[in-house]
């Protein structure tokens, strides 16, 4: 049996991330002299929900919206549409030069920026980010408020390369609270933006149980389960690349340390943006919903290979024949356990290309989420079953 871990959600209780997410839209919100409540959890519940589930990206269409309300209270006078004409579209450059200002208290409605933001992506196939900066783009040319001179290039700046540490404003910022300023400077070779330690450490909690943990590892060295961590979080570079590089930070190893599973393959970000950028691609294309980043998780976990099973997940994607470690993962049963629809329909993708190939593998797709959660309503649609967390999952194959 091959299980799927996704760690944001499942395995760990994400209070970091959700943390960042607040902290980053604060920043953004004093750096624009803005009077705005960053997300509450409800509404980056709707994040999640619309499966804008990488924080580079909602943190960059969240801060896009507070961009967008200071530009609007500038240009409501001719003073200031002449102060506009004059700053720069680079973000750090126009934070820098825009005249500090007390403005009014704004309220941006994160929610509704969600769902539109999220049927965008749905609509274009496009990473969230690039398709909110589609409709940010759209709202500049119908309004007459708003100058093209700086709006489009701060508006590009933020949303065009959300998961580049050197091209992002959002991800910069997002990073350093979450890795905090001594391990942002070590892993990026950049200076910290804000002084402070790593959320990571300091808020995320465990959602596995020690007994259901203990049992899962005790069917792995029995031979019976092959889990893997299968997240979009950053990662360090694949094991047989010596596991360090600059831009590739440890996020997933630590989620899945704090679970308990320290000992089990990780297929994270940066395993796939390693090799992606080796062979001309972007890590933002083969990470999950990307059928590929399931491929390759499910390689991983029957053979613990993390360089081959990307390369047979590419050749998958190629339409080349099934290669190892893919071909010893035939007949297998596979599991995963989510909270996004678009990563379980990713698996889902992955499998049944697998099953074109002849593997002949079987899939239960288990949803993730506590009742009342609004993710549950659209995890039903994708998932064969939904759990209220990963230990009534877990027991319930415990008890097959």
């Amino acid at each position: 049996m091959i299980i799927l871990f996704d760690v944001d959600g499942v395995l760990v209780e994400n209070r970091a991330y959700r943390a960042g997410i607040q902290q980053t839209t604060r920043y953004f919100s004093q750096r624009l002299g803005l009077a705005v409540e960053p997300p509450t959890e409800a509404d980056i519940d709707v994040f999640e929900a619309e499966s804008i589930t990488v924080e580079w990206d909602s943190c960059a269409i969240a801060a896009s919206a507070l961009i967008i309300e200071r530009l609007r209270a500038e240009a409501s006078s001719a003073r200031g549409r002449a102060r506009l004409a004059g700053l720069p579209g680079d973000v750090w450059q126009f934070l820098a030069a825009l005249p500090a200002r007390p403005i009014k208290q704004v309220e941006v409605d994160f929610p509704a920026l969600a769902r539109r933001a999220g049927a965008a992506a749905r609509a274009s196939g496009l990473l969230p980010a690039r398709a909110a900066l589609g409709l940010y783009l759209d709202e500049l040319a119908e309004d007459d408020r708003l100058p093209a001179a700086p709006a489009r290039p701060l508006l590009e700046h933020l949303l065009g390369q959300v998961y580049d540490i050197d091209q992002s404003p959002a991800m910069q910022v997002f990073q350093n609270y979450a890795l905090g300023d001594a391990q942002y400077a070590q892993y990026y070779g950049l200076p910290p933006l804000v002084s402070g330690g790593a959320l990571l450490e300091e808020l995320d909690r465990s959602n596995l149980r020690p007994d259901v943990c203990s049992a899962l590892l005790e069917r792995c060295e029995q031979g019976a389960w092959h889990p893997v961590v299968f997240t979009a979080r950053p990662s360090r570079t694949p094991l047989e690349a010596g596991g360090l590089s600059r831009g590739y930070t440890p996020e997933s190893e630590i989620g899945a340390r704090l679970a308990g599973l320290g000992s089990v393959p990780v297929m994270g970000f940066g395993k796939l943006d390693w090799l992606a950028r080796r062979v001309g691609r972007a890590g933002s294309e083969l990470v999950k919903p990307s059928p590929v980043h399931a491929i390759a998780a499910i390689g991983a976990a029957r053979s613990g290979l993390e360089v081959e099973s990307i390369k047979a997940a590419l050749a998958v994607e190629r339409g080349d024949q099934l290669r190892y470690p893919l071909t010893a993962c035939a007949g297998q049963a596979v599991h995963v356990f989510e909270d996004s629809p678009s990563s379980l329909n990713g698996v889902a993708a992955a499998v049944e290309h697998l099953n074109r190939l002849g593997l002949g593998l079987s899939l239960t797709r288990h949803g993730v989420a506590p009742s009342g959660s609004p993710k549950r309503a659209t995890l039903a649609a994708a998932a064969d079953c939904i759990h209220e967390d990963i230990n009534e999952g877990l027991q319930d194959l415990l008890r097959l």
